[in-house]
């Protein structure tokens, strides 16, 4: 007979402690990496509601070209969302013009670029500025921008008549505080026969309120009298018929920033645009600054607004008319180098963007004001950046440069180099049958040459010549004249 004994197991109570501890342990163990939160997280649902932040504690980022979500995701987790103190909001994104550029916001963000100056950034503690590049992507502050001058309030004008054309259509692109059609005429509108990246904006886009009203709310009807400029000399030349879209940028008071410019390009893209007026500018020391407020050696580099403007404007042969900006103390960086005071004017010392892009884009032309061999002495200047001057109407009491205003002869002349760019971009878009031709190969400098050759060789009407007295202030010393009948002597002597 079998008998059956019973051993006590003496590990049992230890393989039960064993099993709790892996529960235990396993249960804690992230075994997968994190996912970091989606972007949409943080998206604020009414950007445009509320007092406006102030854009020196905003920043800008663009993704570079084939850049995943989850990179971008991660991004933000490991930049900027560090810990849950670390708040991110993302205020805008550039719709279907471009999903990829961003503006961002929040303590995380403001913590973000301290850390990027402290490593050397763009300029000293007084308004800090970072741009630059960070893995997946470019960064930049979203610098507040203001055209140059206030003029006095329009209250009335009048429209100019109706005209016919010879040649093909030409769009120009008004980047300004709207259009007041009933100073303009509106049968220079842009008509659209397609839809636009942004729903409602076929035919013009107020980026300050993210609707289609680009209506011109500035007391001074700033865009109403840069777009008078240009349909002038349309109606001048009866070369090309010209549509104009109004892309409100400005807000009633004058102010933009950094981030609707670039969005505005994009857009601009978008619509097919031709040429684009730029009458405004934002000043940028030439030095970088270490968080001591040393000067560094490296000069500053708008890495992000380079790029966006290659990527959108200079790859699609969009010829950028840009305003060489005037000398104007409320405007200029106030940690400009003191070493420097006697050349706040020279663009070699000091920059102002987007015209200071014109030695590196081909598709950049930086306009100032001229009169005989002088440029305005509220102007800036180079013979390295500045592309031509277009010559005023005459000077005033007070020294100015000034030019008849475009709505009508009655109002008070206007001056600045706001007024000067839409000159040239109205000669420009007037003669673009002559030069389009080369526009069918992507723009080189050798092209942009080219085109000021062409429209210099025009002899009736001549408008484009040679000051040699201007050479040190101007690129070759080119001038536009402005008027219709230019003085013939001194034109037939700057051809020879």
């Amino acid at each position: 007979m079998l008998m059956s004994t019973h051993v006590p197991n003496r590990l049992t109570p230890y393989l039960s402690l064993t099993v709790v501890l892996f529960v235990i342990v396993f249960s804690g163990c992230k075994c997968t990496p994190e996912v970091p939160k989606d972007w949409t997280t943080y998206q604020i649902k009414s950007p445009y509601e509320g007092i406006k932040p102030d854009p020196y504690k905003q920043m800008i980022v663009w993704l570079k070209p084939g850049t995943a979500r989850q990179d971008f995701n991660r991004w933000l987790r490991d930049s900027i969302v560090k810990n849950e103190n670390n708040e991110l909001k993302v205020r805008f994104v550039c719709g279907s013009c471009d999903s990829t550029l961003f503006l961002l916001e929040g303590k995380g963000v403001e913590l973000y670029m301290q850390g990027e100056l402290v490593k050397g950034g763009t300029s000293s503690s007084g308004k800090p500025k970072v741009t630059g590049e960070s893995g997946p992507l470019f960064y930049s502050t979203n610098i507040p921008v203001r055209f140059p001058e206030q003029i006095s309030e329009v209250k009335g004008g009048k429209r100019p008549p109706l005209v016919a054309y010879a040649d093909s259509l030409v769009k120009v692109a008004v980047f300004d505080t709207g259009l007041d059609t009933t100073l303009v005429d509106a049968s220079f509108l842009y008509r659209a026969t397609d839809s636009s990246c942004l729903p409602g904006a076929s035919e013009g886009w107020n980026f300050t309120a993210g609707n289609s009203s680009w209506v011109d709310d500035n007391p001074g009807r700033h865009g109403t009298t840069v777009t008078g400029f240009i349909t002038r000399e349309v109606e001048r030349y009866q070369k090309n018929k010209v549509a104009i879209l109004p892309v409100k940028i400005f807000s009633n008071d004058g102010t933009s920033d950094l981030f609707s410019i670039l969005c505005g390009f994009a857009y601009a893209k978008n619509r097919k645009v031709n040429v684009i007026n730029a009458s405004f500018g934002y000043y940028e020391s030439i030095h970088k600054f270490d968080s001591s407020g040393n000067v560094l050696s490296e000069p500053t580099s708008p890495v992000l607004l380079r790029a966006f403007i290659e990527e959108y404007l200079t790859r699609n042969n969009i010829l950028l008319i840009a305003a060489a900006g005037n000398k104007d103390d409320a405007l200029e960086d106030p940690e400009y180098n003191p070493a420097d005071t006697l050349q706040k004017r020279n663009l070699d010392s000091v920059h102002f963007y987007p015209a200071s892009l014109s030695p590196v884009l081909p598709n950049v032309v930086a306009i100032t004001t001229v009169y005989k061999d002088m440029v305005s002495p509220t102007q800036n200047f180079s013979n390295k950046i500045v592309d031509a001057g277009v010559h005023a109407d005459g000077i005033d009491n007070s020294g100015h440069f000034y030019f008849s205003n475009p709505l009508n002869a009655a109002l008070p002349p206007v001056s600045g180099s706001s007024f000067a760019t839409p000159v040239a971009t109205g000669k420009f878009a007037s003669w673009y049958a002559l030069y389009k031709h080369l526009l069918g190969a992507p723009i080189t400098f050798a092209v942009r040459d080219s085109i000021f050759s062409i429209l210099k060789s025009q002899p009736i009407p001549v408008f484009l010549y040679i000051q040699p007295g201007l050479s040190n202030r101007v690129k070759d010393g080119k001038v536009i004249n402005k008027s219709f009948e230019a003085n013939q002597q001194t034109l037939a002597v700057s051809r020879k």
